[in-house]
């Protein structure tokens, strides 16, 4: 992990999300950016078009001010740019948060994206940045770490990967071993059994031996759980074995549609309880 981008929009929630990224950064000696993008609708009068430019130059401004001050903040409080580890800059452009974030990712070498994320509130702040974040997660090909607002402070000594036992996993776990070697972090790769069915007995001493085989000196473990719903078990393992962040696999586009669909938001809510690492699956 070299490059980490976090987009802030200033509020206490991307404000949570740059606390993950500083840390993030801390540990694997990265380079961090802070980016903050505006965006303002087409106008069609020349009269609206003024008032739009010189709205979006207020803007511009304002948020200038606003990242140069959070740069020295983490320069003072976290030694950035002197002798914490880590650099750090930012970046503020006119666009679609998509579409600069899947440019940067794709061709200036960013490697991993941390977001704040919200829960299912019906505020225009929640909307905007749920929905941001749902698309940003759509559209770029690199990890997305998404973390709640309600998130505790940042740790990341023990990462659960959420498996189907898919060909996809090996190297999805790739990632994540890498990841948590910045940490010494453990890992343990859950697969969740329904009720009433046979827990995947060979499958898993297949899947667990050839994990062996990858990762022979990680602190790698495989559990099946039983439950009646793949979130629920999910966040219940999550919970009593002290994880800090979920992993878990984007297989297709549209997939975080189906896994925050509302739901399975009312269910279990990823956004809002849980700094969710989503990565993007691909075979061999």
């Amino acid at each position: 992990m070299k490059k980490i981008l976090c987009p802030t929009d200033f509020s206490a929630t991307s404000g949570k999300a740059v606390e993950y990224a500083v840390y993030m950064a801390q540990h694997a000696g990265a380079h961090l950016t802070l980016i903050h993008v505006v965006h303002l609708p087409i106008v069609d009068t020349s009269e609206t078009a003024l008032v739009a430019s010189e709205l979006l130059g207020e803007q511009m401004r304002s948020a200038a001010e606003k990242l140069k001050s959070m740069v020295m903040l983490l320069e003072q409080k976290h030694g950035a740019n002197r002798d914490g580890g880590f650099t750090c800059d930012y970046l503020l452009k006119e666009a679609l948060l998509t579409d600069i974030t899947d440019h940067l990712t794709a061709q200036e070498g960013y490697d991993m994206v941390v977001m704040g994320t919200t829960g299912c509130d019906n505020t225009v702040e929640e909307l905007l940045i749920g929905s941001n974040t749902e698309a940003v997660i759509e559209e770029v090909k690199c990890p997305v770490l998404s973390v709640p607002k309600t998130a505790p402070d940042p740790k990341m000594e023990h990462i659960i990967y959420a498996s189907d036992y898919s060909p996809e996993d090996r190297n999805a776990l790739k990632e994540v071993v890498e990841l948590g070697s910045y940490f010494s972090a453990k890992i343990d790769v859950v697969h969740v059994v329904k009720d009433g069915r046979e827990p995947d007995g060979e499958d898993a001493e297949h899947f667990w031996n050839e994990l062996r085989e990858l990762f022979p000196n990680v602190p790698l473990s495989v559990q099946e759980v039983l439950s009646k719903h793949r979130d629920e078990g999910l966040k219940q393992f999550y919970r009593e074995a002290g994880g800090n962040i979920l992993a878990i696999v984007r297989k297709e586009k549209g997939f975080l549609r189906s896994l925050f669909s509302q739901s399975l938001a009312e269910r279990m809510t990823y956004q809002a309880e849980v700094p969710l690492l989503v990565l993007h699956g691909y075979k061999d």
